[in-house]
């Protein structure tokens, strides 16, 4: 059986509107890639592509099989929506965690603060992970001490998380700095769901590295968005903090993605963390509903008229923050707002079905 060397998809010639199409006269080239992927890396252009979940089931099977290392890559802008405590079952204690992404973290920012908050993060959330590194591909931050640990691993290491968290492109790093020699390198882009099937890297001796499907749950709200909006929505720069001070009656608009409203409190400071094209509106409660029905689609953007149906901000949630505790309120897929511990009683609207949470302030 051939593999696109991309994404791991079975390559097939005999239909053009299924996965892993490549015409017959280029089956046999060393290194072929699919169609899909060949116009990902040429043209940028983002295919959508949904992976059969009993294909991931079977790739998990694998690797509960194989007794491999699980290598959990989540992105540091999104616990909320790329944390996958189900991999308890398939790894048990051989876990390890990348914490990707870092240099999309405000350039401030301090590296062993936010390791030790994930270290106490996973204690609260009942994960069992040995390890936990905090990552770059894309800037080479942390690649040498990672690789260093993973060359003293036998057997298999499977490489797993939610779609779009850069799992393919941190092995391009790790294979990068290992000097071992491929055709392709993985292929990778800013849309979820690029990997189709497993990709295997054979170390020799009896070890391997596996690039496996990213796990999309629908609770994101990158999950719903079009390739446009998309690229708003997804940082490839390093954020920017943007503080808003609000009171009691007042509201932020992110994007037309999230809506935070202030029920009660003094004036205080709300800090969000997000993409910095994803503008962010302030209004008042009385008027935030009749301006994201005047604007939405057109001046409040993301999300195009095309997404609105599916990420329109109905579902609702509301918090007391107690005074004296920092806090994140965070929105799965987007980023999060970060309230500065003056108390205050909000309310957090959303596209239904997208998680939130109230978790402890990151940084």
């Amino acid at each position: 059986m051939k593999v696109c060397s991309g994404c791991g998809e079975e390559l097939q010639s005999e239909d053009p509107g299924k996965a892993g199409y490549v015409p017959a006269h280029r089956m046999d080239e060393p290194g072929v890639l699919c169609r899909r992927c060949y116009r990902i890396i040429h043209y940028q252009e983002i295919a959508p592509a949904a992976v059969p979940p009993e294909r991931l089931r079977g790739v998990l099977a694998r690797a509960k099989q194989e007794r491999a290392l699980v290598v959990q890559v989540v992105d540091i802008l999104d616990w909320t929506g790329t944390r996958i405590p189900d991999l308890n079952d398939v790894a048990g204690d051989r876990q390890w965690l990348v914490v990707h992404k870092i240099d999309l973290l405000p350039r401030e920012t301090n590296y062993d603060r936010v390791r030790r908050w994930f270290e106490r993060q996973l204690g609260r959330e009942g994960f069992r992970v040995e390890r936990v590194y905090l990552a770059s591909a894309h800037k080479g931050i942390g690649i040498p001490g990672l690789l260093a640990d993973l060359n003293r691993v036998d057997g298999a290491v499977y490489f797993m998380g939610a779609a779009n968290t850069g799992k393919s492109s941190l092995l391009n790093a790790l294979m990068g700095a290992a000097e071992i020699s491929s055709d392709r390198p993985l292929t990778t882009s800013r849309v979820p769901g690029t990997t189709l099937n497993a990709v295997t890297i054979d170390r020799g001796e009896g070890r391997k590295w596996v690039d496996t499907p990213g796990i999309t749950a629908g609770y994101r709200v990158v999950d719903r968005l079009c390739p446009t909006c998309l690229r708003a929505v997804v940082p490839v720069q390093p954020i920017r903090p943007r503080v808003y001070s609000l009171e009691t009656g007042q509201s932020i608009w992110l994007g037309g993605l999230a809506r935070l409203d202030v029920l009660e409190g003094d004036r205080q400071p709300f800090v969000c963390f997000l993409s910095n094209r994803v503008p962010i509106h302030r209004t008042n409660v009385l008027r935030a509903q009749p301006f994201f029905e005047k604007h939405a689609g057109k001046d409040l953007v993301p999300p195009c008229e095309r997404c609105l149906a599916e990420v329109t901000p109905v579902a609702r949630t509301e918090w007391k923050l107690e005074p004296g505790e920092k806090v994140d309120l965070a929105v799965a897929g987007l980023g999060w707002v970060s309230a500065r511990g003056r108390g205050a009683r909000v309310a957090l609207f959303v596209p239904e079905g997208v998680e939130t949470e109230l978790r402890p302030a990151l940084v």
